[in-house]
């Protein structure tokens, strides 16, 4: 009985530690994805590609490129380690909203589904934050102990 209490147990509730392991796999997973898929192959291959990217912001197609790929790698490197958390996932954000909506919008959910899945990705990401496994976490709590610490003086 004991066992089948555990098990009831498991299923029906979280704990803080599961929702920031679950929140480390899919910082993990997505970031890696949008790393080695696009971020990456647009950093390594930034000037054969800088002529013929496309403008969708009016700003100039190597502008546009350095947005993207500073989105796609630089930021999603951050996330990966959990630094910056919520900021790193608004240029992800925005990234994500030109290539589902304005890149892709009239060719039928079939070519924005990508697109929009690292969307709700990065969204549900700046709503919870990083969890307990990250850096920002890590700094947060050390500078919250260094400041209570502080105020006992």
């Amino acid at each position: 009985m004991k066992s089948i209490s555990f098990i009831n147990k498991s299923i029906w509730t979280t704990s803080e530690t599961s929702v920031s392991f679950s929140l480390l796999v899919l910082r993990i997973g997505a970031t890696f994805s949008m790393i080695y898929l696009h971020g990456y192959p647009r950093l390594v291959n930034f000037f054969d590609i800088s002529s013929e990217f496309a403008d969708p912001l009016g700003v100039g197609s190597v502008t546009s490129l350095s947005l993207v790929v500073f989105a796609e790698f630089f930021c999603s490197l951050f996330l990966i380690v959990g630094l910056f958390t919520r900021w790193s996932c608004i240029p992800l954000i925005v990234t994500m909203i030109v290539a589902t909506w304005v890149i892709n919008g009239g060719k039928g959910f079939i070519y924005q589904e990508k697109s929009f899945i690292y969307l709700i990705t990065y969204v549900s990401l700046l709503i919870n934050g990083g969890g307990y496994f990250s850096l920002d976490y890590l700094l947060l709590s050390r500078n919250t102990k260094t400041q209570t610490s502080t105020k006992n003086v």
